[in-house]
């Protein structure tokens, strides 16, 4: 039997918690799974080996895992398939598949077209989370922004919190007089969004005319995104196993 892992960073915050199950039951319902989890990588109660412990206990013999993450770095490369492994390599005749994540679907970044389409004439910083050992992030992100300038013809930039793409580099040579947007283009208002604003305090401080949009904050169109990562995944051959 066929089932779905979905497997989100998780949060400190219960609130945050509870609207990642409110937009994953939204998924759920446009699929015919009829076992489908929610886990969390960073939650004791709800954490991915008991989650998938569950679903293999209710006869779940395929997984398809959807990484709740918006671009491929440590937690989809290394986190995700290490602890799947932790209750997988006792089940030999279960298989895996893990889809790409979601980050640069249209269904996505159109929410952040709109949020950021009344700031013409100004630069935008397209601000996700970065990574310093992968570099897979920075080269989507580009992408997908270079892809969000033909369609809107804004100012976009492409920056990160961590990496290559530092937002704090990038501002230090902009032109402090001219108003500078930041886009934190993350999943909700988290721990992180909140540095990459106590970051920018000491430059505010030293004259940047710098204003945050809100975040992607789990719009519920976004889900269309995720399922079209689903449905590439089923077309796909490689399975992968402990055999």
């Amino acid at each position: 039997m066929q089932g779905i892992i979905y497997i989100a960073h998780g949060s400190k915050m219960p609130d945050k918690n509870q609207l990642f199950r409110d937009f994953v039951d939204h998924i759920i319902e446009s699929r015919p799974e009829s076992v489908q989890q929610l886990a969390f990588l960073e939650k004791d109660d709800e954490n991915v080996p008991i989650i998938t412990q569950r679903m293999i206990d209710a006869g779940v013999t395929h997984f398809l895992v959807m990484p709740m993450l918006l671009f491929p770095a440590m937690h989809a490369v290394e986190d995700i398939p290490a602890q799947l492994h932790e209750v997988l390599k006792d089940y030999p005749h279960i298989t895996y598949k893990i889809a790409d994540c979601f980050g640069d679907e249209p269904a996505v970044y159109q929410v952040c077209e709109r949020i950021v389409s009344s700031y013409k004439d100004k630069t935008i910083l397209i601000t996700a989370h970065g990574n310093k050992r992968f570099t897979e992030p920075d080269e989507r992100l580009i992408a997908m922004v270079d892809k969000m300038k033909d369609e809107t013809g804004l100012n976009l930039v492409p920056a990160m919190l961590y990496g290559a793409l530092n937002f704090k580099r990038q501002l230090k040579v902009m032109d402090k007089d001219k108003s500078i947007i930041i886009m934190p283009y993350f999943l909700f208002d988290g721990h992180l969004v909140r540095k990459i604003k106590r970051l920018s305090e000491p430059l505010i401080e030293d004259g940047y005319d710098i204003t945050f949009t809100e975040t992607l904050d789990l719009d519920l169109s976004m889900t269309a995104g995720v399922l079209n990562k689903l449905a590439e995944l089923e077309a796909e051959r490689n399975v992968s196993h402990y055999a």
